[in-house]
């Protein structure tokens, strides 16, 4: 994984094969309220660099996309992370004789049918844009279905094979142009978005469900999106059962998915955060660790990521933005850190360092850092940001111009001369001689009034 956008390495930009299907009204409709301006005004610019049959020869430097977007570096590598996790640019690297070489593979966009299919990137889209909006782009992506119920209707279309005629032995003996085409046509892989891998109890959510009038067949095949929610939110079985009731069509009793997220992002915006049982148990004899860590220990496991982040803007003012929530969902997803650990993070970037938002630059070089000391749970992250604190107190370095850290920020009061005087000092009663001066100065005072 590249640590940061190098304006001195080399890039070439390519297209995958069925970029031929790129459509600009969808990738401004349903990607760039996710992307964000800096990624959305990336891609262009990379696609404006696409040449025929480019060679390793045509490379140019990266600072040439600093100038072209008006962006920093931070910004760029934020903006190129966007882009490669919502599986619109692939990116590979090489070094060669010249240098570090990046080439980013522009990928095709989604149908507006598979983007809003796509539990991830629509539950995603709904938190950015709202309800209204999204509805708004359902009805536009399905303006030219049949509204009238096609239940009758019969599929009576000729195949294939019933039209046209292929010599069989063309099929057997694949003509060597064919071939060729073939082997030079790859397959662009599916990107995943999310692992499925959860720790939700499905047996639990459908013994609840066993008495409610939903298809088994319809949890089955949406599964994914189910598990999505279950991890972006914490939401439990019983919970669950309940949000899948509430997105059953009356009529059909069939789940309704697109009812379901937005029933979903509708609770979740501001909410309680719910009870979720411990799944690691806190180090309590570990002394590195007092009474307020140990709380504090408690919150992080017993909270969801954005439900905890809600928490905290509530207590700090403000509000968790679309932004945050993105950032909350990639840590999530990328799974390399449990959800005590994200939330620890989220409590000493907002509540110990007073940041109004979590930005995902400063989020990430913490979580790396966290990742290469070893930190697994709530405790030992506590743990590596105190000897982190310990170790940059003891010997202070200046750092250089650009390279990441992170520090805790101390505000220290100006206290007034006399809090410095001993109690001996402060108590000591004043001499006759001195009362009576004062009292001198008190009635000269009066006099020139």
């Amino acid at each position: 994984m590249r640590a940061s956008f190098d304006p001195q390495a080399g890039y070439l930009v390519t297209a995958a094969a069925d970029f031929i299907n790129f459509s600009d009204r969808t990738f401004t409709d349903f990607y760039q309220p996710v992307l964000g301006p800096v990624a959305f005004s990336l891609f262009y610019a990379l696609r404006s660099q696409l040449i025929a049959a480019p060679t390793l020869a045509d490379r140019r430097l990266q600072s040439t996309l600093l100038v072209q977007v008006n962006a920093g570096q931070s910004q760029l590598s934020e903006g190129l992370r966007r882009l490669e996790g919502m599986g619109i640019v692939s990116t590979y690297f090489q070094h060669d004789a010249q240098g570090d070489l990046y080439v980013y593979e522009l990928q095709s966009t989604l149908t507006p049918d598979k983007f809003l299919n796509d539990n991830l990137l629509s539950v995603l889209l709904l938190e950015a844009i709202g309800e209204q909006a999204f509805d708004r782009l359902v009805k536009r992506a399905h303006r030219y279905r049949l509204t009238s119920d096609r239940a009758h209707l019969k599929n009576i279309s000729h195949h294939f094979l019933d039209t046209y005629q292929v010599d069989q032995r063309e099929l057997v003996n694949v003509p060597a142009v064919v071939k060729k085409a073939q082997v030079i046509t790859t397959t662009t892989p599916t990107h995943s978005l999310v692992a499925t891998s959860t720790d939700f109890d499905w047996k639990t959510l459908l013994t609840l469900l066993k008495s409610q009038p939903v298809a088994r067949d319809d949890l089955a095949a949406h599964r994914e999106l189910i598990e999505v929610e279950h991890q972006l939110y914490g939401i439990d079985e019983p919970t669950m059962a309940r949000q899948i009731q509430g997105a059953l069509d009356l009529a059909t009793n069939h789940f309704d998915a697109q009812k379901f997220k937005r029933q979903v992002a509708a609770k979740y915006k501001r909410v309680a955060a719910p009870t979720v049982t411990p799944r690691k148990q806190i180090p309590t004899d570990d002394k590195q660790l007092t009474n307020k860590d140990r709380q504090l220990l408690k919150s992080t496991d017993n909270y969801a990521p954005v439900a905890f982040l809600q928490a905290l803007k509530e207590q700090t003012g403000g509000y968790v933005t679309a932004g945050e929530r993105n950032v909350l969902t990639r840590l999530i997803q990328d799974g390399s850190l449990p959800s005590s650990v994200i939330n620890v993070l989220s409590w000493y970037v907002i509540a110990d360092l007073g940041n109004a938002t979590l930005k995902g630059n400063f989020v990430d070089a913490i979580a790396n850092d966290w990742l290469r000391a070893g930190v697994h749970d709530g405790a030992s992250a506590l743990i590596q940001l105190k000897k982190f604190n310990q170790d940059r107190q003891q010997s202070p370095v200046k750092r250089s111009a650009g390279k990441r850290s992170y520090r805790r920020m101390e505000v220290r009061e100006t206290m007034p001369d006399w809090s410095k005087q001993d109690e001996a000092t402060r108590t000591k009663k004043a001499s006759a001689s001195a009362l009576a001066k004062a009292r001198a100065r008190q009635a000269n005072n009066r006099k020139g009034r």
